[in-house]
């Protein structure tokens, strides 16, 4: 369990479990001095514990999500401003990713 008062300037924290509402691998106190990205949209409004947890405690809302994996690699949005930026990348694992994944590493056994 990640805690806020951890949290130094320029830290980037990812999370990649925590996909029940009822889980979480950080505090609210966390998720609320970070800079938010998801992997989707829908995965962090209907699974991500962290955050949904995070709003329970009057520390985050879902307005406060800068951007998702999409918005970002498409340069929709983009991540740290400067050094001391605090981010998090929450994903609650899409079988999206997964797709992509394979599809990399398929192409790159078909070119050896």
């Amino acid at each position: 369990m990640i805690h806020g008062e951890w949290i130094k300037a320029g830290t980037h924290i990812d999370l990649v479990g925590a996909y029940r509402k009822d889980m979480r691998e950080c505090d609210g106190a966390t998720v609320a001095k970070s800079q938010v990205y998801v992997d989707t949209w829908a995965g962090a409004q209907g699974e991500a514990g962290d955050l949904h947890q995070a709003i329970d405690e009057g520390c985050f809302n879902m307005d406060s999500i800068h951007g998702d994996l999409e918005q970002l690699t498409r340069r929709e949005v983009f991540g740290r401003k400067n050094d001391s930026d605090i981010t998090m990348f929450k994903s609650v694992g899409a079988s999206l990713e997964d797709l992509a994944a394979a599809i990399v590493l398929w192409e790159n056994l078909e070119n050896n």
